[in-house]
């Protein structure tokens, strides 16, 4: 396994571009220059957090069939190596972040203690940490929105972030459905010593529900105007609510295990596309 695994660029792709969105819905004029120092801040952040979330979840990394071959887990990087890495990345990443203010630092700074020093460690302790660590998803379109200038309490950027917060939900919960027995075997808190396989995927639809109707909601807040922006979010709120309500209507106990997880990720990628083009075009 590649040692750009440390720091799952996917992921920290992802991330950036949920911060360049947040950029983008800041009325006030768009300077590139900002845009790429977002862009490559919020990157290097989200990977430097990445590596070192390896170096702490290593016994854990090496217990599961999906993470056993990351370069910590697996010896091929010593411990010492992948925390230099991810404190070299993380400082760079808050260095430029810098650079876009003292809010957008301490928002930088704040999702990293809080994805490193609070969700990792309540990983082991309790199988619902995803609740106070989906806070960690909603901070990049936060930075990003204070990165244009703009005021983190603004309820149109509360209300992207928040809708990244409920997207984080079903995701955490599909994903554990998908790799449940890779859980099991790392001894790691679940949730399925509490709910059925079943109870976990109809709990994760409702979300995905309420997820397509925040969606649909961003209209009646001033947001996705443009045409295109606007198609764009009733596709994915369409998708979402299409293939949610389906499956709970017909009581499929348990789909295919990648099926709505992929279609999860997919509509993600069409909201922010959608809040994109109605930021820049």
């Amino acid at each position: 396994m590649s040692i750009l695994t440390l720091f799952r660029p996917p992921i920290a792709l992802l991330t950036a571009l949920s911060a360049l969105a947040g950029y983008a819905l800041h009325p006030s004029p768009h300077e590139p220059g900002t845009a790429a120092l977002l862009l490559a801040g919020v990157c290097l952040l989200a990977a430097g957090c990445s590596a070192l979330n390896q170096v702490q979840e290593r016994d854990v990394d090496a217990r599961m069939e999906r993470t056993r071959r990351r370069p910590v887990a697996c010896g091929r990087l010593t411990v010492r190596a992948g925390l230099a890495l991810a404190l070299t990345l993380t400082a760079g990443g808050l260095l430029l972040l810098a650079t876009a203010g003292a809010i957008v630092f301490v928002l930088g700074a704040f999702a990293l203690l809080w994805y490193n020093g609070v969700y990792t460690p309540l990983k082991r302790r309790t199988p619902f940490a995803v609740l106070p660590g989906a806070l960690c998803g909603a901070l990049p379109p936060l930075i990003g929105w204070a990165a244009a200038g703009g005021d983190p309490a603004d309820f149109r950027i509360v209300l992207f972030a928040g809708l990244i917060f409920l997207w984080q939900i079903p995701h955490f919960w599909f994903f554990a459905l998908k790799h449940r027995e890779d859980f099991q075997r790392a001894g790691l808190p679940t949730v399925f010593a509490r709910f059925t396989p079943r109870q976990v995927h109809r709990l994760a639809l409702i979300w995905v529900l309420s997820l397509a109707c925040a969606t649909l909601l961003f209209p009646a807040f001033g947001l996705l105007q443009h045409p295109a922006a606007r198609l764009l979010g009733w596709t994915a709120a369409a998708g979402l609510a299409g293939g949610a309500g389906l499956m709970l209507l017909t009581g499929r106990a348990e789909p295919p295990r990648g099926e709505p997880f992929g279609r999860l990720n997919l509509a993600l990628l069409l909201i922010l596309s959608s809040l994109l083009v109605e930021g820049f075009c």
